[in-house]
């Protein structure tokens, strides 16, 4: 503590002595002690404060940002609290309760706390921005709109409320007046808003793969291949990158390039799971069962963890009445359970020739109670139950793999041969002919026909 610091302080302290009353200078004082983080010292002036005084909501709004620096959420927002309600003009009091209520996982008062903020600083373009950010209901979708587009007014070199803003956008969910949600997606607009971004920072990485899925759509598929190389340079965003370039060489019939970016993708922990599980579906395309049953294993493990953090956050908006999360979260997890199931299925696939085997049937099973229409897993427990000779749950099992997929003419053709053993001619004859209209040189089935 320099000389002339250390005399105001004497000076302030003095004050005090003589009028502990004296607001200024307690505040003064308070501010010091915060500065120098003279915890202890600052929480005995608090208390003196609010014993003699509880009119004063500076001395609240100090006590909040020391509670608040102490992670002490629940006593920073009771305390900030009293300071607003003392006076609900200054802005600098809703900027701490917003962030208190983030801290402290209060979506609903850090929704009104910003929105009051927005009413006495209608200039505060990152207000806008942090309001915009926490809103995601579709019922939301214009007004988070609105807010984002008046926070790039306010913040013209900001490129967080131009991401944001596009991504929004793009995806597009809107509620109906039935409550249903549409998605009506701008991609149009997310594109020129990414161009904006762009221009102001270079290397933004995220930006670069929100444009790059953009321009795949609209069948430019070499100029998101270059978009997704440049990504990859950066660490934070080098596992998606490589992913979707994987993607694309497959796409393009390259095995050997999906392969290359499949492994790095697989370096990160938040694409590895996705990454080896399309390593299995390359290696066992070639033929290589063995490889490609040590991949579908190893990313068994991940695809759980993944899993069981989904089935957590759920659980968690759900609780806390936060309904299209959770929403959102199930999607993901219905996705993730379908990965699994196809790994499941996949490591099946690498040993058919055992496929009556009860230790390889089970992953069979594990692929159906996991995705229950799975179309290929129920036609191949279908062949299953023929080779056991029961017809009855085999046609089930096909039933139910056309029901997914009408367009699964193997299915057709087995259900054609079934209703055709069992003299039903009208059901064989439509399945044979689906199976023509889907494989017009099938030759098996134009013979049964």
């Amino acid at each position: 503590m320099d000389g002339l610091t250390a005399e105001a302080l004497g000076h302030l302290e003095k004050a005090l002595e003589c009028d502990p009353n004296h607001a200024p200078a307690l505040i003064a004082l308070g501010e010091v002690y915060l500065s120098k983080r003279e915890f202890v010292k600052l929480d005995a002036l608090l208390k003196e404060a609010l014993a003699l005084r509880q009119d004063q909501p500076e001395v609240f709004f100090l006590q909040a940002r020391f509670l608040h620096q102490q992670k002490e959420y629940d006593g920073a927002s009771v305390a900030i609290e009293r300071a607003i309600n003392l006076d609900e003009l200054q802005s600098e009091y809703f900027h701490l309760a917003a962030e208190i209520a983030e801290e402290s996982e209060r979506p609903n008062e850090r929704q009104f706390f910003l929105e009051r903020l927005i009413d006495l600083k209608p200039l505060d373009g990152n207000a806008h921005y942090e309001l915009g950010k926490l809103l995601h209901h579709p019922d939301d979708f214009e007004r988070v709109k609105l807010l984002l587009e008046i926070s790039i007014d306010l913040l013209p070199r900001d490129a967080r409320p131009l991401l944001l803003l596009a991504q929004h956008l793009y995806a597009g969910e809107k509620s109906l007046a039935d409550g249903t949600v549409r998605i009506e997606s701008d991609p149009g607009y997310a594109k020129q808003l990414l161009g904006k971004l762009l221009s102001i920072d270079p290397k933004d990485s995220r930006s670069k793969l929100l444009l790059a899925q953009i321009e795949l759509e609209n069948d430019s598929a070499q100029v998101a291949e270059a978009l997704y190389m440049e990504a990859l340079a950066d660490k934070k965003t080098q596992g998606e990158a490589a992913y979707r370039l994987g993607l694309i060489w497959e796409e393009k019939g390259d095995a050997k390039n999906s392969v290359k970016f499949y492994k790095v993708a697989m370096e990160t922990d938040e694409w590895l799971a996705l990454a080896e599980f399309r390593l299995g579906l390359l290696l066992l395309a070639e033929g290589k069962r063995k490889q490609a049953e040590k991949h579908f294993k190893q990313c068994l493990s991940a695809l759980k963890e993944k899993a069981d953090a989904l089935a957590k956050s759920k659980e968690l908006h759900l609780n806390k009445l936060r309904f299209h999360e959770s929403r959102k979260e199930l999607e993901s997890l219905q996705s993730i359970r379908k990965f699994t199931a196809e790994a499941y299925f996949g490591i099946y696939k690498c040993n058919h020739e055992s496929h009556l085997e009860e230790k390889v049937n089970q992953y069979l099973d594990k692929a159906i109670t996991l995705f229950p229409h799975y179309p290929e897993a129920n036609y191949e427990k279908g062949l299953f139950f023929l080779a056991n000779q029961d017809t009855e749950n085999a046609n089930a099992r096909f039933v139910k793999a056309v029901e997914h997929d009408w367009n699964h003419w193997a299915s057709h053709m087995e259900l054609g041969k079934i209703a055709k053993d069992n003299g039903d001619w009208q059901k064989a004859d439509m399945h044979f002919k689906i199976v023509l209209d889907l494989d017009p040189k099938n030759k098996v089935a134009k013979k049964l026909l």
